[in-house]
């Protein structure tokens, strides 16, 4: 009764501290809506454009990216364990106190109306950020994954971002570059940031696709995805004749992002989940052609109309990173099909040869036996069945001990297996059992006991012992037709003879222990 208390009390907490959970997650998100809704209400009364509305997104922007890297900071330093997440923690809170500087320089020069080329002063701390996001990124990815990471992973990964690229560049990229009225060489930073963006959101999907959904790979994946989509939006306006103006979708989006990074620290678990490799079964590998598809559609669409060459190095990209990761799949595929033959052949030793004297086992020889019977039903031949017993197997063990009993069934084992043909089967029945099929049609019993006792008539050395082993051999040569003549039409005429022939080989055999002596074959 007391543990079914127990039980109950820890449902019952699990319970509360899941709901605790989910509000604490609800009211974080609803702060962050509502911020979002005082200042575009805020930019509605200022105007947009003015001093104080510039000055009012700057300070917001700023504010929220250094609230979400003090969290992020916290988080990592009270939650998160030494090592490698700890430090992709600090990366990620380093990128975000690096933006809100950025963003305090870029607000400055917004408010005096500095701001006039594609680059500001505020580029600096920017590019830092996106620097620091990357690494954040790859540092999870490295610490968590990387014995699950190979060339597929890679490939995967750069499979991945390239659909993601080519997605971006149809959507605003490539219009604003086509707009841009400034040199090729003042494109390379402002490009840089969503470039970089789409590393992070590439290496974040793909830790979730390998390792499974984490609550702070979903935080990061949002807070990455909207990001991206801020700078995107950002660079087409920087580029764009018109300029940027601030007070968009990108002001909001930014401040959504760098809230959804705050939010995620704060519900950060205390006991985060331990690294665990892939599930079978996992289709995680599906995640970058799914997103191949509409990138391959939009790309080779622009491509038609407007003859982007950028399109189409993606676009060829693409394909080669597909056949690429389909060789190695089939490499994947032919090195499975080894391993699956290696294994089912080392099953199927166990399953049919006996592991103490290499000999094969009751089973197997049963299975020879059949094989031996329907051939013999075919053609009418008769062949020779024998099993042998030993007499002083038992004196061996009391005496001298197991491990000499072991050594004395392997001796017998090899010299039986060397009485017989490649096509006849020497096999252990079990203990001190074996049996001898001969599949020799001219072969008789009498021969073939004669055979057998000669090779065990010779004394074995056990541990420094000379041991005489003697065996008692019965052995019978039938004809499997004659055995099935008379029997019903609807009978299973292999398994009966089969029954038949070994029946009549342990009575024989039996008979002879009986008599005390050696081995007699009766039956010819």
């Amino acid at each position: 009764m007391c543990d079914d208390q127990q039980v109950v009390r820890t449902w019952m907490k699990r319970g509360r501290d899941a709901l605790s959970a989910t509000g604490r997650l609800g009211a974080d998100f609803g702060v962050l809506a509502a911020v979002l809704v005082a200042l575009a209400l805020a930019q509605v009364l200022l105007g947009r454009g003015s001093r104080p509305s510039l000055l009012l997104f700057g300070l917001t922007e700023a504010a929220t990216a250094f609230t979400a890297a003090g969290l992020l900071a916290w988080a990592a330093w009270r939650r998160v364990p030494p090592g490698w997440a700890r430090r992709s923690w600090m990366l990620l809170a380093t990128a975000c106190w690096l933006w809100g500087t950025g963003q305090l320089v870029y607000a400055a020069q917004d408010v005096l109306g500095l701001i006039q080329d594609a680059t500001t002063w505020a580029d600096g701390p920017f590019l830092g950020s996106s620097v620091a996001l990357v690494a954040s990124g790859m540092s999870h990815l490295w610490g968590r994954a990387r014995t699950h990471l190979g060339l597929g992973a890679v490939l995967d990964g750069l499979l991945l971002g390239t659909a993601l690229l080519t997605v971006v560049w149809v959507g605003w990229l490539g219009a604003a570059v086509h707009l841009s009225p400034y040199p090729p060489g003042d494109l390379v930073l402002p490009l840089t940031y969503p470039l970089l963006d789409l590393v992070f959101v590439t290496t974040t999907i793909i830790q979730m696709a390998r390792l499974g959904l984490t609550r702070v790979g979903v935080f990061c994946l949002v807070a990455a995805s909207t990001l991206t989509l801020a700078d995107a939006v950002y660079v087409y306006g920087v580029l764009a004749a018109a300029g940027f103006a601030t007070g968009g979708f990108s002001d909001f989006a930014w401040i959504a992002a760098f809230g959804t990074f705050a939010v995620g620290a704060r519900n950060h678990p205390h006991r985060p989940a331990p690294p665990r490799p892939p599930s079978v079964g996992s289709v995680g590998w599906i995640v970058p052609y799914l997103a191949m598809g509409p990138a391959t559609v939009l790309g080779a669409i622009r491509v038609w109309a407007t003859n982007d060459r950028f399109l189409l190095v993606t676009l060829l990209a693409m394909g080669v990173l597909v056949m690429g990761r389909q060789l190695l799949a089939l490499d994947d595929h032919r090195r499975l099909l080894i391993t699956a033959e290696r294994q089912r052949r080392q099953l199927d030793l166990l399953a049919h040869v006996d592991p103490l004297t290499g000999l094969e086992n009751r089973r197997r020889f049963s299975d020879r036996t059949a094989e031996a019977v329907q051939e013999a039903l075919r053609t009418g031949d008769a062949f020779v069945v024998a099993f042998v017993d030993l007499d002083r197997f038992k004196a061996v063990n009391d005496t001298l001990g197991h491990a000499a009993g072991d050594d004395l069934l392997r001796g017998v084992a090899a010299r039986l297996r060397a009485c017989v043909r490649e096509d006849d089967c020497a096999a252990r029945w079990g203990g001190d059992e074996f049996a001898v099929l001969v599949t020799d049609p001219d072969a008789r019993a009498d021969a073939v006991v004669q055979r057998l006792s000669a090779a065990l008539e010779e004394p074995f050395a056990i541990e420094g012992t000379v041991v005489q082993a003697g065996a008692s051999i019965g052995a019978v040569r039938e004809r499997p037709q004659a055995l099935a003549a008379g029997r019903a039409a609807d009978e299973d005429l292999v398994p009966a003879v089969v029954e038949a022939l070994l029946a009549a080989a342990d009575a024989r055999m039996y008979v002879v222990k009986r008599a005390h002596r050696g081995a007699v074959a009766l039956e010819q």
